[in-house]
C-alpha cells in the first residue's frame, strides 16, 4: 500500500501487542476513498495470519435503522457456527443477559428500558471477554457513519474496557459525519486508549510511484502528474482511473490532458450515491458548475443553475460538508475527477443546453472569446451570426497563442452554424490553414473549397499553397504538381511574393516522387535563366544545385562548397523566412546535404536557426520539420537526449508522417531507443505510424526503413534487419543518391557477418572502399571500413579499423567512434594485444556512456570482462545519467526560467519541478541554478 508505512506498523502493532493481553482500540479516520476500508480489510489478513477470531461488520444506509443489526453482523455467524458447547461457555454468566438479542434464551426481567439496556450492553461485554478466552478477537467496523445507534453504543461501552482484554477494536470514521451517530464516534474517537489512523491524500511522489507500479515507468511517468492532479491522490479515484486507463489505453494513446475527460464508471456511481439525499437545489449547482468547467465563476454557475442567492448560498454549504466542494471562496470541486463524473451523468441533450445558457450567460458578462467558445462548440447550432463572430474571434487567439487543434474546433463548429456567405470563404480558409498546422485530412476539402471562392490571383495563390501541402501530406503528388502549374500560368512572370514560393513549391516537387522530377528540372533551367531580374532566388537554387551535385555523385567536398554558399548568404540577426512554411525548404533541403556529407555540426548550427525563424514566424508545419530534421543530425552526431527531445515536441503533436519530413522524427526516437537496448519502446513508437506511408512515399521514408533494420540488427533479428537496409538502400538508388547509401550498406555488411555470410560481406566491402575514398564523407568512409574489417579474416583487419577510428575522431559523430573504439577493442583483444584492447574499449565504453548509448556500453563492458578486467558502470551521476524529464526541466531551469513557468510549460505542477531539480541537482553534484548552467554549457561545448 503506497504511503501507508505509518498505519501498517501501526496495525502490526496494535496486533502483536493484544494477542499480548492488551486490548486495543484503533479508528481510522478520512474522508471517502481514501482507503479506509483497505487498511481495514489488510488488519483482518494480518489478525486472520495471527489466529484471532476475526469478526468483521460491514455498515451501509440501508440497515442503520435496525437496532443492533451492526452486533448482529459481528457475532451472528460465529455463534451460530459454534458448539453448543462453546456456545455455552461463551453465554455464560453475566453473558447471559446478551443470549435474547440472538434468540439463545435467556432469562426474562422486568427492569426498566434503561436497566435492560444497560444488562444487554453488560452481557455483550462478557460474551466478547469470554470468546477472547479462546483466542484473540478481532472486531472490525468498516464506515461508523452508517452504523446503528444501539450498536455503536455497545462499542462506546466496550471501548472503555479493553484493558487487559485479548480485544481488538477496529473502526473507520469520517471526520466529516454529523448528528447522534457521530457524536458517540466523537466520544470513542477521544478515549484516552484510542489509536487514531488519520489518512491523507497520497502525495504526487506517491501517486507517481503508484502510477507507474500499474502503468509502467515509461508511460506512468508521462501521466502520473495528470493523475495525481484528476484524482487528489485519493486512492479510490486513482486506482478507477487506472482501470479505466489500462483499459482506453489498449485501443490508443493517452495524452495526459486526456485523463480529465475521463469518468469511470465506479467513481460516477460513488458521486451519485452522494449526491442521492441532498436537496434539488444543491444538485442543479452543482451541475451547473461541471457545465462551466472545474473552476466556475459562482455567479456565472449561479445565473446557469437558475437558483437565487439565497438558496445558492446553502446548496454550496450543502455541497462542501459532503466533500464534493471546497469550502473556501470561490468554491470549486475538490477534485476534478469529481466533476468529470457530474458532467459525464448529465444527459446529452440537457448537456448541451445548460452549455448553450453558459454562453449566453459569459456573453451577457462580456467574459473573453474563448470561454463563450468552449460552450458554443458543445451547444446545438442556432444559426446565430454572433456565435460564428465569437468562435472565429477565439480560433484566431488560439492560433496566436499556438493552440491550432483548438482553432479548427472553433472554426469547425463556426461551419455548422452556417457562417454567411460573406464569412464563408474567409472561414475555409483559416480553418483548413489550422487543419494542415496540426496535420488533419480534412485541410483538403476545406481548401478545395476556399479555393473554388476566391477570384483574387494573390489569395488563389496563398490558398493554393496550403492546398498544395496538404495534398502532398496526402501523397497526391500529381495532383499537388497540377494544382501549382495551374496556379502559377494565373501568376504571370517570375516575381516576388506569391509567385517565388510557387515556383519553390514546384521544385521541392523533384524530392517527393521521382516522376515529378523532369518538370522540376525544367523550372529549375528556367529560374536559373532569369537569375538576373530575380537575385532573391539564389540561395534556393543554389540548395537545389547541393542535392543535384549529391544526386550526381560529386564527391562531399563539393556538395559542401554548394551548400556552403547557401549559408553565407545568412544575414547576422538570422534567416528572413518569407510567410509561408514552404520557405524554410531551401534551408531543410541545404541542412539535409551537409548532414549526407557528415557535416553534422553545421546541419545542427543552420537547423537551429530555421527552428528560431519558423517560432517567430509561428510556422508549426516548418517548426516540425526543423525539429525533425535536428532530431535526426543529433542523433548520428550522438546527442541521444537532445534528438529525443527534438523528437518528442513533433510526434506530441501528431501521429501521422505521411508526406511530412516528420519521418526523421520517427527514426530519431527508434534510433535513440536501439542506441540504449530499448528494443519494445522503439518497436512501439513504430508501430504508432502508418507503415503505408512507406509506399506511397518511400524516398522520404527511408530513414524510417533504416531505423526499423537497425532495431531488428540490434535485437537480433539480423535477416529481418539486413533486408530492410537493403530495401531502402534500393530506394535512394533509384533517387540516385548512392554515395549516401554506402553507409547504410557497410551496416547491413557487418550484420551479414555476424549472420555467417562473411565471403559475401568482403566482397561487396572491398568494391565499396574506392567509391567511398572518392565521396570523402568521414562517416561513409569509416562505415565502409569497418565492414571491409569485420569480413576480413581474423587479425587482418586492424588496419582499417584504426583508420575508421582516426577518421570518426576528427568527424562530429561521436557515438559512431565510440562504436569503432569498441569494435577495434574487440579485434586487439581476439588477437591477444590485452593492453591496447583494453585502452580502446575503456575509452569507447566511457564515450557511449557519455553519449548515453547503453547499448554499445554494454558490449564494451563485456569485452572487458572476458578479459578478467573488473568494470564498473556508474551512470547515476553526470549531465548523462539525467533522464528525458529531468533534462527538460534542467533545461528550463538553466535559461532562468521559474518553477512556476516551468510547470505550466510542462505540464507538471511546482512541485514535480522541485522534485526533478533537487535530482537534476544531486545527480550533478551542485546546488544553484548558475552552476546548472555552466554544466550544461560546458557540455553543450564538449558535445559540439
Amino acid at each position: 500500500m503506497t504511503e501507508r508505512d505509518h498505519e501498517l506498523n501501526a496495525i502490526d502493532g496494535a496486533v502483536k501487542a493484544c494477542r499480548d493481553g492488551e486490548g486495543q482500540l484503533l479508528v481510522i479516520e478520512g474522508a471517502p476513498g481514501l482507503g479506509k476500508s483497505s487498511l481495514l480489510a489488510t488488519l483482518l489478513d494480518r489478525a486472520t495470519e495471527n489466529e484471532f477470531f476475526v469478526l468483521h461488520a460491514q455498515s451501509n444506509e440501508y440497515e442503520s435503522g435496525f437496532p443492533y443489526g451492526a452486533v448482529h453482523q459481528l457475532f451472528d455467524n460465529w455463534l451460530n457456527s459454534a458448539t453448543p458447547e462453546v456456545r455455552r461457555r461463551v453465554l455464560r454468566g453475566p453473558a447471559a443477559f446478551a443470549a435474547p438479542l440472538f434468540d439463545f434464551g435467556g432469562n426474562g426481567s422486568s427492569a426498566s428500558e434503561d436497566q435492560r439496556h444497560h444488562s444487554l450492553l453488560y452481557g455483550l461485554y462478557w460474551m466478547c471477554v469470554h470468546i477472547a478466552e479462546y483466542r484473540p478477537v478481532a472486531l472490525l467496523l468498516d464506515d461508523s457513519g452508517w452504523i446503528d445507534t444501539p450498536s455503536l453504543r455497545f462499542l462506546h461501552y466496550l471501548a472503555a474496557r479493553l484493558a487487559d482484554r485479548r480485544i481488538l477494536l477496529a473502526m473507520t470514521t469520517d471526520p466529516a459525519e454529523s448528528g447522534h451517530q457521530a457524536e458517540i464516534t466523537r466520544a470513542i474517537v477521544s478515549r484516552p486508549s484510542a489509536q487514531l489512523l488519520r489518512l491523507d491524500p497520497l502525495s504526487e511522489e506517491g501517486v507517481w510511484e503508484h502510477v507507474t507500479r500499474a502503468l509502467g515507468e515509461e508511460r506512468g511517468g508521462t501521466l502520473a502528474t495528470a493523475c495525481h492532479r484528476a484524482t487528489g491522490g485519493i486512492p479510490f479515484f486513482l486506482n478507477e482511473l487506472l482501470g479505466e486507463l489500462a483499459q482506453v489505453g489498449h485501443k490508443e494513446d493517452i495524452a495526459p490532458a486526456r485523463v480529465f475527460d475521463l469518468a469511470p464508471s465506479k467513481v460516477v456511481h460513488h458521486v451519485l450515491r452522494r449526491l442521492a439525499p441532498l436537496p434539488p437545489s444543491a444538485v442543479r449547482l452543482i451541475e451547473a458548475m461541471a457545465v462551466l468547467g472545474t473552476e466556475a465563476d459562482l455567479m456565472y454557475a449561479i445565473d446557469v443553475s437558475g437558483l437565487d442567492q439565497p438558496t445558492a448560498a446553502e446548496a454550496l454549504g450543502v455541497l462542501a460538508d459532503i466533500g464534493l466542494l471546497h469550502p473556501q471562496t470561490p468554491p470549486r470541486f475538490i477534485h476534478p475527477i469529481v466533476r468529470t463524473a457530474v458532467y459525464r451523468n448529465l444527459a446529452v441533450s440537457v448537456r448541451r443546453a445548460a452549455h448553450a445558457r453558459a454562453a449566453e450567460v459569459l456573453v451577457a458578462a462580456a467574459a473573453p472569446a474563448q470561454e463563450i467558445a468552449d460552450h458554443l462548440v458543445r451547444a446545438p447550432t442556432a444559426g446565430s451570426e454572433e456565435a460564428v463572430a465569437v468562435l472565429r474571434e477565439a480560433a484566431a487567439k488560439s492560433a496566436a497563442d499556438g493552440d491550432d487543434a483548438a482553432a479548427v474546433a472553433y472554426l469547425s463548429r463556426a461551419l455548422q452554424e452556417p457562417p454567411g456567405h460573406e464569412e464563408l470563404r474567409q472561414l475555409l480558409i483559416d480553418l483548413g490553414r489550422a487543419e494542415l498546422r496540426v496535420h488533419r485530412s480534412e485541410a483538403q476539402e476545406h481548401l478545395s473549397r476556399a479555393l473554388r471562392l476566391s477570384t483574387d490571383p494573390d489569395e488563389r495563390a496563398r490558398i493554393g499553397l496550403d492546398l498544395f501541402m496538404a495534398l502532398v501530406l496526402e501523397c497526391r503528388h500529381e495532383r499537388a504538381t497540377a494544382l501549382l502549374e495551374e496556379l502559377r500560368e494565373e501568376s504571370g512572370p517570375t516575381g516576388e511574393g506569391e509567385c517565388t514560393m510557387l515556383d519553390i513549391a514546384l521544385l521541392s516537387t523533384a524530392h517527393r516522387a521521382a516522376e515529378l522530377r523532369p518538370a522540376a528540372s525544367r523550372r529549375l533551367r528556367r529560374l536559373e535563366a532569369g537569375l538576373a531580374a530575380n537575385p532573391g532566388l539564389r540561395p534556393m537554387l543554389t540548395a537545389e544545385r547541393a542535392v543535384e551535385a549529391l544526386r550526381r555523385g560529386e564527391p562531399a567536398a563539393v556538395v559542401v562548397a554548394l551548400a556552403e554558399d547557401v549559408v553565407r548568404t545568412i544575414p547576422g540577426d538570422g534567416i528572413a523566412l518569407p510567410e509561408h512554411d514552404l520557405g524554410a525548404h531551401s534551408w531543410c533541403l541545404t541542412a539535409l546535404a551537409l548532414a549526407y556529407c557528415d557535416r553534422l555540426a553545421d546541419a545542427e548550427r543552420l537547423l537551429t536557426l530555421i527552428v528560431e525563424a519558423a517560432q517567430q514566424r509561428g510556422m508549426a508545419l516548418a517548426i516540425d520539420a526543423a525539429y525533425s530534421l535536428r532530431a535526426w543530425v543529433r542523433c548520428r552526431r550522438g546527442r541521444l537526449d537532445e534528438a529525443r527531445n527534438d523528437a518528442q515536441k513533433v510526434l506530441d503533436r501528431t501521429r501521422r508522417v505521411a508526406g511530412s519530413a516528420i519521418a526523421y522524427a520517427v527514426a530519431a526516437m527508434t534510433e535513440v531507443l536501439t542506441a540504449r537496448h530499448e528494443f519494445a519502446a522503439a518497436e512501439a513508437v513504430l508501430q504508432r505510424y502508418d507503415r503505408g506511408a512507406l509506399l506511397r512515399w518511400p524516398i522520404l521514408h527511408t530513414s524510417i526503413m533504416f531505423a526499423r533494420g537497425r532495431l531488428r540488427i540490434a535485437s537480433g533479428q539480423l535477416d529481418a534487419g539486413i533486408e530492410e537496409i537493403l530495401s531502402a538502400c534500393r530506394v535512394m538508388e533509384e533517387w540516385h543518391l548512392d554515395n549516401p547509401t554506402l553507409l547504410p550498406a557497410a551496416e547491413a555488411a557487418i550484420a551479414k557477418v555476424r549472420a555467417g555470410r562473411a565471403e559475401e560481406a568482403a566482397f561487396e566491402s572491398e568494391q565499396w572502399v574506392p567509391t567511398a575514398r572518392a565521396f570523402g564523407a568521414p562517416r561513409v568512409v569509416a562505415a565502409v571500413l569497418r565492414a571491409s574489417a569485420a569480413a576480413a579474416p581474423e587479425g587482418e583487419g586492424i588496419d582499417r579499423l584504426e583508420e575508421a577510428v582516426d577518421i570518426l575522431a576528427r568527424s562530429d559523430a561521436r557515438l559512431e567512434h565510440a562504436v569503432a573504439l569498441i569494435e577495434l577493442g574487440t579485434a586487439l583483444r581476439r588477437q591477444g594485444l590485452l593492453t591496447q584492447a583494453r585502452q580502446r574499449l575503456t575509452t569507447g565504453m566511457k564515450a557511449a556512456q557519455g553519449c548515453g548509448a547503453w547499448g554499445p556500453m554494454k558490449v564494451a563492458k563485456a569485452e572487458l570482462s572476458a578479459m578478467g578486467v573488473r568494470v564498473r558502470v556508474t551512470d547515476a551521476t553526470g549531465a548523462c545519467s539525467l533522464t528525458d524529464q529531468e533534462r527538460r526541466v534542467a533545461v528550463l531551469a538553466s535559461e532562468g526560467k521559474r518553477n512556476r513557468d516551468i510547470a505550466h510549460t510542462l505540464f507538471v505542477t511546482i512541485k514535480t519541478v522541485e522534485w526533478h531539480l533537487n535530482r537534476v541537482y544531486r545527480k550533478l553534484g551542485i546546488s544553484s541554478r548558475e552552476e546548472l548552467a555552466k554544466v550544461l554549457a560546458k557540455e553543450s561545448a564538449e558535445s559540439g
